[in-house]
């Protein structure tokens, strides 16, 4: 299994991921949460409020990936990490939004929709962060 420095420690590269996933499920809960507030609660359209929800999840996981996931990579200064997080994330935001509308514009419901945008765009978000963001 593949191992990566972090500070002075060797830690396998799943154990990054499953952290990563953690907080990741933290922010289905943000995204999903937001969503349903902004759409159903207060009508805001689903252009709308998907982008929204889609971007309050970003910086819910960019705080918790920070300060825990990546918490001995830390090596940039934070505007930095957050900038690159924001760029890597908002790629894979991109692709659930886009996700999300054309399941939406199919007829599925989007919740639904939302879900299996958020799916297609963890590979790419772990990726880009764990090489990019908090990469040595």
């Amino acid at each position: 299994m593949s191992t990566l420095r972090s500070g002075d420690k060797q830690q396998p590269l799943w154990q990054f991921f499953w952290r990563f996933a953690i907080v990741g499920a933290s922010g289905v809960g943000v995204n999903q949460g937001m969503l349903y507030l902004l759409h159903y609660v207060l009508g805001v359209p689903v252009a709308i409020s998907g982008a929204m929800a889609i971007e309050t999840a970003i910086l819910n996981n960019f705080t918790w990936n920070n300060l825990w996931t990546w918490r001995h990579r830390r090596n940039t200064p934070l505007w930095q990490r957050l900038s690159r997080y924001h760029v890597t994330s908002a790629l894979a935001g991109g692709i659930n939004y886009v996700t999300l509308l054309a399941l939406t514009a199919l007829g599925m419901e989007p919740l639904w929709a939302n879900f299996i945008g958020i799916g297609l765009g963890v590979v790419v978000n772990f990726v880009g962060n764990h090489y990019w963001t908090f990469g040595k």
